[in-house]
């Protein structure tokens, strides 16, 4: 019979082969979750050196060229482990587990045993527990082996990680003795309200430890977000660059559009006019005028997005500033958002405001305006365009463009406070700021009916 190192050393290496035999088939996220679920059983010096050149923000096509000679590399690793771990035999408590191991157990299983051997747990292991234990929201994930893979879809993990990095041994050991018995508590409670009342302990501990004023149940995040969030501008440009290099004409003409959208008049100026003067037009620039053009824009004013005029609400990724961390945003109280939003509002000029404004009344629905592909159609909305002049005249062209700064200020508090809503209060709310917008610029908010617009 083989032993037990044995038998997990081949399922390491049939692993390792089967994912190596189909990263072919592998999308961008499964590639990128391959990383996270390998990357979370290294230790820190370990994973620094097989880590060194990736991001998430790769292509994906070098994704799968490292994850080509990182997969095997890790499977060294992990067999090596294993191998040390058990050497004087077959033991599955600490300081003997593997980092696979713990990754493998279900809470249920291993909170006992780093109750019982808390010594033998590493500090790397203690913030990994503790992060997880933070993100138990339901009692089945108690006894759920694929909760601990699971967490690693969402980016709170990795932002509760570098929290606890900062954390002393002592205090590690501290929170996991608190999380420990309530574990046990959880699992032995009955009743339904009693389990998810000690969940909310544990979170709390959790939280705690990181030195988080909120339950991590609110900032959850969508899943396989890219981490870090901020894609670094060197990324960023050059995958534009490959992306341009692939385009028709007349998709260039629409990205130069996008890209134009994102300048006040200044910028425009700065940045644009020295292109425009090379041809007689726009539309009559080639398509390496065009390349050339978008480009010079996306380095010039790099991080916008022609959505984050209204995700910044909800995200804080700032249309014209530098982006908030999204925990600290979460966190923040509602008047520091604010003074957050009015320093961004103070970097835009009365024509971006107008643009604005107008995508409110041509967006129905609050979802629209989220929508990257809608808000990209509305560039060659003839209404949409003729909205936007008629609102910069109205409220824009006098006094400084005082009117419309105060409008524009009005629909920012109103925003603020329709993030924090749900259901139908918040359409109710939207519907309100789009109804208020027509009032003051005297444009009809647009409808479907028809497939005419009222203004």
């Amino acid at each position: 019979m083989k032993s037990y190192v044995d038998l997990v050393r081949r399922r390491l290496e049939d692993r390792a082969n089967n994912i190596i035999g189909n990263l072919e088939r592998y999308m961008e996220p499964q590639l990128r979750f391959t990383m996270r679920i390998f990357g979370d059983c290294l230790d820190d010096e370990t994973r620094g050196a097989m880590f060194s050149g990736y991001s998430e923000h790769l292509a994906e096509q070098e994704l799968r060229a490292f994850a080509a000679d990182f997969v095997p590399a890790y499977t060294a690793y992990a067999i090596a482990e294993l191998e040390d771990k058990k050497k004087g035999g077959e033991r599955h408590e600490p300081p003997f587990l593997t980092q696979e191991e713990y990754q493998e157990m279900a809470v249920r299983e291993k909170w006992p045993r780093i109750a019982e051997h808390m010594d033998g747990v590493t500090p790397l292991q203690l913030r990994r527990e503790i992060a997880r234990a933070a993100m138990l929201f339901l009692p089945g994930m108690l006894s759920d082996p694929g909760f601990n893979e699971g967490v690693l879809e969402f980016s709170l993990y990795f932002d509760l990680l570098q929290r606890l990095r900062s954390v002393s041994d002592r205090r590690l050991r501290e929170a996991a003795g608190e999380i420990a018995p309530r574990v046990a508590a959880a699992v032995s409670a009955v009743a339904e309200e009693d389990r998810e009342a000690m969940l909310a302990e544990i979170r709390a501990a959790a939280a705690a430890a990181a030195g988080l004023p909120a339950d991590p149940k609110t900032l959850l995040g969508p899943p396989m977000e890219k981490y870090p969030r901020e894609v670094p501008p060197a990324f960023r440009l050059r995958e534009l660059k490959n992306t341009l290099s692939t385009m028709a004409l007349k998709d260039l003409r629409l990205t130069a559009l996008v890209h134009l959208d994102l300048l006040t008049v200044e910028e425009t100026r700065r940045l644009v006019l020295p292109f425009l003067a090379r041809y007689p037009s726009f539309y009559e620039m080639p398509s390496n005028g065009l390349r050339e053009l978008i480009l010079a824009v996306a380095g010039g004013v790099d991080g916008r997005s022609i959505t984050y005029f209204i995700e910044r609400y909800g995200s804080g990724w700032l249309a014209m500033t530098k982006p908030v961390d999204h925990i600290v945003w979460k966190l923040m109280p509602e008047e520091e958002r604010v003074d957050a939003l009015r320093r961004d509002n103070e970097r835009m000029d009365a024509a971006m405001m107008a643009r604005h404004l107008a995508r409110f009344l041509h967006s129905e629905s609050e979802r629209d305006l989220s929508d990257a592909g809608k808000q990209i159609a509305l560039l060659t909305d003839a209404r949409f365009v003729a909205d936007h002049g008629a609102i910069l005249k109205r409220l824009g062209a006098e006094g400084g463009g005082e009117r419309i700064k105060r409008l524009y200020d009005t629909v920012t508090l109103s925003s603020v406070r329709m993030a924090g809503q749900r259901g139908e209060e918040r359409e109710a709310a939207y519907q309100a700021v789009r109804g208020m917008i027509a009032d003051a610029a005297g444009v009809s908010a647009a409808t479907t009916e028809e497939g005419e617009s009222d203004g």
